[in-house]
């Protein structure tokens, strides 16, 4: 039972190591507007849903920063405004209970990722996926040019690029 445990533990630490390295990555290659993140404005990094990932994250940008930018991780409460982040991961086993901080998120230059099914489809920017016992990612353009976020050449050719459902809203 104990060797179980461990190797569950492992597993665990191991996917959000994964996942906040892709959140990472996420920020490090895509530009959000001037108005938006400002030269010197600290960058920050929201987490609803996933304490492991957000512990991860904290590890991965320790000390980091990103063209002048200082990076922060805030962990966020059901319910809690995300109006202050660039960045925003929301756990699937959240999506329900955080409908209303995704809803905080409509519209604003922010970049929104989940591990959801359907999250980058339905005008999520990005969507972590589980392949073949691998990590990917989706990237939704059309709704990253909406929110006006740039997002670099390199890191769209390793997406799978995927396209709003009609029944996005625009």
């Amino acid at each position: 039972m104990c060797a179980f445990t461990s190797f569950a533990s492992a597993q665990i630490a191991t996917a959000a190591t994964l996942k906040a390295a892709f959140l990472y990555n996420f920020a490090k290659f895509s530009e959000w507007p001037a108005d938006v993140l400002a030269a010197g404005q600290r960058l920050e990094m929201c987490v609803v849903g996933d304490a492991a990932v957000a512990d991860a994250l904290g590890q991965t940008i320790k000390g980091r920063a990103m063209e002048g930018h200082e990076l922060t991780v805030t962990v966020l409460k059901v319910g809690e405004s995300p109006s202050a982040c660039h960045l925003l991961y929301v756990s699937a086993s959240e999506m329900k209970r955080s409908a209303a901080v995704l809803l905080g998120a409509r519209g604003a230059s922010m970049f929104t990722v989940s591990d959801a099914d359907g999250f980058a489809e339905s005008g999520g920017v990005a969507q972590l996926i589980v392949e073949n016992d691998r990590m990917r990612f989706a990237i939704n353009i059309a709704s990253a040019q909406r929110l006006r976020l740039n997002i670099s050449s390199k890191l769209l050719s390793l997406a799978k690029i995927v396209k709003d459902q009609n029944n996005v809203p625009h």
